[in-house]
C-alpha cells in the first residue's frame, strides 16, 4: 500500500472506533498520531533495507507483529511519564500502527495474490530480498508500476477498494470537523485578529 492508502485506512478505522466507542470525533492531535502511526512501519523498514542495507527487504522490524506490541508499550510509557494522564493520541498511534501490516496483507489479497505472512513475522521469517538500489530507485519503480496499473488496468477490485476508501475517509474527516485543517484555520484567524 502507498502512504496515503495506509493513512486513509487507519483514519477510517480510528474515526469509526472513536465515534462509536468513545462517542467523540478524533481531535487534531489524534489525527496526527494516526498519520504517524500509519506510516511508522515503512519509516523504519524501507530506509533500513533500501538506504542503509541492514535488512533484506522493506518488511522486517517495523512490520513485525512480534515487535509492534513493544513499540506501542514504549510509546505508552513515554507518554505516561511525560503527562499525568495518557492522551488519546497514544491509542490513535497504536491502532494506526497495528493497521499498517494488516492493510499490507489486505492489499495483497485485493491484488489477487495470496497473503505472504513472512511480511509480518520478522525475526522468525522474512520475505525474499528485494532488488538492489536506493530509496529513490525503489520509489520510482513502484510508483511507475502503480500509475501504469491505474491507467491501463481497468476497474479492478483493488481500484474499487481504493475509491471507496477515499470516499470513506473524506466523508468521515468532514464529519469529524476536518481535524488538523480546522485547527490550523482557527489558529490563522486568531492571529489575524490580534
Amino acid at each position: 500500500m502507498w502512504p496515503w492508502e495506509h493513512l486513509a485506512f487507519a483514519y477510517v478505522l480510528y474515526s469509526l472506533t472513536a465515534n462509536v466507542v468513545v462517542r467523540t470525533s478524533p481531535s487534531a492531535r489524534e489525527a496526527i498520531a494516526v498519520a504517524v502511526g500509519s506510516q511508522f512501519p515503512d519509516l523504519v523498514d524501507k530506509p533500513l533495507a533500501w538506504t542503509v542495507g541492514l535488512t533484506e527487504s522493506g518488511y522486517s522490524v517495523g512490520h513485525s507483529l512480534f515487535v509492534a506490541p513493544f513499540v506501542c508499550l514504549v510509546v505508552y510509557a513515554v507518554a505516561a511519564r511525560r503527562w499525568e494522564r495518557v492522551p488519546a493520541g497514544v491509542g490513535a498511534f497504536a491502532l494506526a500502527y497495528l493497521t499498517h501490516p494488516i492493510a499490507d496483507m489486505l492489499s495483497q489479497l485485493l491484488r489477487g495474490r495470496g497473503v505472504d505472512l513472512r511480511t509480518v513475522l520478522w525475526p522468525i521469517a522474512s520475505p525474499p530480498a528485494t532488488s538492489h538500489g536506493g530509496f529513490l530507485d525503489h520509489f520510482v519503480r513502484y510508483f511507475v508500476r502503480y500509475v501504469h496499473h491505474l491507467l491501463t488496468g481497468g476497474l479492478t477490485v483493488q481500484l474499487a477498494f481504493q475509491f471507496l476508501l477515499g470516499l470513506a475517509v473524506l466523508t468521515l474527516w468532514l464529519f469529524d470537523g476536518a481535524p488538523v485543517l480546522a485547527d490550523a484555520w482557527q489558529l490563522l484567524r486568531a492571529r489575524r485578529h490580534r
